[in-house]
């Protein structure tokens, strides 16, 4: 501060003010010593110990003074054995003892983050003034041991959000349009150590604005396939793609941005690395993350996280994690964890979800402990979920609730699955064998979960004066006591009938049954199923005058029948 107001009143002598542009100072400092002004200057004692991990040093770290620390675990090992000394000094100190000077350290928020950075860059800046209210500041940037110029090195300033890249010569030119007294040029290159350059101007203009918040995302050090997607492959350019691994999770927070298409932003190249309260995409945009409202005409493109709500008549794609509402024509693909709730007419897929996917064709997650599926079409999770309900299947692993399909239910375990067929992998799976009241031989297949189960089967009448020769049955089943030796059973079905030349009937025989079940052995069974049943009069049939016929044992061809019935049968566990 002391600097800043030393410069601001120099410029106000008549001699010097002439030279508004005149380049004042130049320093040149550690980029990663620069922010280390809290938790790596904090003072620690430390004991010495013997074959100890890294894991373990960072976890006393964590345990004594509340550290966090964020690294790429492909360039440190935490299962290493080292041998740690007695210290007492700086944590920024111990750090660099124990780890080694070929890491460099960075303190954002409440982490401390740990990068690989064998390498050291040099870098010469030159001030370029054009009009009183343009600055253009170009330099090179090269490898300080070889001498040989790096290209593709991020050069930014995160206060006035400039940005660009070096070429292959080194070289660059940062634009600066506002009136701003001090530039941090800051440059990072993976496998660099981060530099800056203080650049100061004695342009007549208010200083002491407040500085622009900045985090870091802590998810950044694991595997981040949204480059690798192909909404980043089409949509991002390589430059986006290497100023991300040079800036690693650092990002800055912006009120709004406006873009027509990734390239055309009104953050300009520092786009992808600036977290919007309000962001528009009029075809297409992408952003570092949204924490308000981001609406896109045809695709929005988060690189990390998103939280609040996200409208778009295309494709929303979040990198990160979602916490909030999201709203897609098309899809909604999120790479982390969402809470909250997905909406689309395509296809929802997440990694971790904790809320509702609503979509026209499919949903798709990894886990969903707290977590429903909605879908016209399918549902997927890979490990566990709440409930699924879908137009055609569900495919789930640990399904806790229900698991309701128009076609068919898959998964290692579900208690509650209701559709046609059910491939419950430690369900129901069974096939049966039994002859009713009105001679009727029936193989039924049952399939579902320990507690719910479906029913198809398909029956012939043993009767030639039957004129329902033929009946294919679909049901629903509960098992209500599973002992070692019995059984008890209770179903609900519904029988098609069809003539012996499979005309389908407009007579239809619905039942409820009880369904005592005494095991012989682990796979076979015997049982008597006493039934409650309606049957409406056949085809042709004589019409005779009254009301329902109500009948304790068997039907009646020529009325609406209700009666008593049962059926006895073989049961083989598949």
């Amino acid at each position: 501060m002391f600097l800043v107001k030393f410069i601001n009143h120099i410029t106000k002598i008549p001699l010097l003010k002439k030279f508004s542009y005149l380049f004042i100072f130049l320093v040149l400092f550690s980029f990663s010593k620069a922010d280390a002004q809290q938790q790596l200057a904090t003072h620690i004692q430390i004991p010495a110990y013997s074959n100890m991990t890294v894991a373990q040093i960072f976890q006393v770290l964590n345990e004594k003074h509340g550290t966090l620390f964020s690294f790429n675990s492909n360039i440190l090992q935490t299962d290493s054995v080292i041998q740690v000394s007695a210290y007492k000094g700086s944590l920024y100190g111990f750090l660099d003892h124990t780890l080694g000077k070929e890491y460099s350290f960075k303190e954002i928020g409440k982490h401390i983050i740990i990068q690989y950075t064998p390498q050291r860059m040099a870098v010469d800046v030159e001030v370029q003034s054009q009009d009183k209210n343009k600055v253009v500041i170009t330099g090179y940037i090269k490898n300080i041991r070889t001498n040989t110029p790096i290209s593709d090195a991020s050069i930014f300033d995160r206060d006035a959000l400039l940005s660009t890249l070096t070429d292959k010569n080194g070289y660059f030119e940062l634009d600066v349009k506002k009136k701003i007294s001090l530039i941090a040029v800051n440059v990072s290159k993976a496998m660099f150590r981060d530099t800056s350059v203080l650049v100061i101007f004695p342009i007549d203009t208010e200083v002491g604005n407040k500085k622009r918040k900045y985090g870091y995302f802590t998810g950044y050090e694991q595997d981040n396939g949204f480059y690798r997607s192909f909404f980043g492959r089409v949509f991002l350019s390589p430059a986006q793609s290497i100023q991300n691994m040079n800036l690693g999770g650092l990002f800055l927070y912006s009120p709004y941005q406006i873009s027509m298409t990734p390239g055309l932003s009104s953050h300009g190249f520092i786009r992808s690395q600036i977290v919007n309260k309000f962001s528009i995409n009029i075809l297409g945009g992408s952003t570092a993350g949204v924490k308000g409202l981001e609406i896109g005409g045809v695709f929005n493109l988060n690189q990390y996280d998103m939280e609040g709500v996200q409208l778009v008549g295309g494709f929303n794609v979040v990198g990160g994690d979602v916490n909030g509402v999201q709203v897609a024509g098309i899809s909604n693909q999120v790479f982390g964890d969402v809470k909250g709730v997905q909406l689309t007419g395509g296809l929802n897929k997440a990694d971790t979800v904790k809320g509702v996917q609503i979509s026209g064709i499919g949903n798709m997650m990894k886990e969903g402990t707290g977590a429903t599926q909605l879908a016209g079409g399918f549902n997927q999770s890979k490990g566990t979920v709440s409930n699924q309900v879908a137009g055609i299947a569900n495919i789930g692993n640990k399904v806790k609730g229900i698991q309701l399909a128009g076609l068919v239910n898959i998964a290692d375990s579900s208690d509650y699955p209701i559709g046609l067929l059910n491939l419950i992998k430690n369900g129901e799976k069974s096939i049966s064998v039994a002859i009713d009241q009105d001679a009727y031989l029936g193989v039924q297949f049952r399939s579902g979960g320990r507690v719910l189960y479906s029913i198809l089967g398909a029956h012939v009448s043993l009767k030639d004066d039957n004129t329902a020769r033929y009946a294919f049955e679909a049901g629903l089943g509960a098992i209500f006591l599973h002992g070692s030796r019995f059984m008890l059973r209770a179903e609900i079905s519904s029988r098609n009938q069809f003539t012996d030349k499979f005309k389908l009937l407009s007579n239809n025989h619905s039942s409820f049954r009880l369904i005592p079940e005494l095991r012989l052995n682990k796979k076979l069974s015997v049982f008597v199923a006493p039934s409650f049943n309606y049957v409406s009069k056949e085809d042709d049939a004589v019409t005779q005058a009254g009301k329902t016929l109500w009948k304790v044992w068997g039907r009646d061809k020529n009325r609406n029948s209700l009666f008593g019935g049962g059926a006895v049968g073989l049961m083989l566990k598949l």
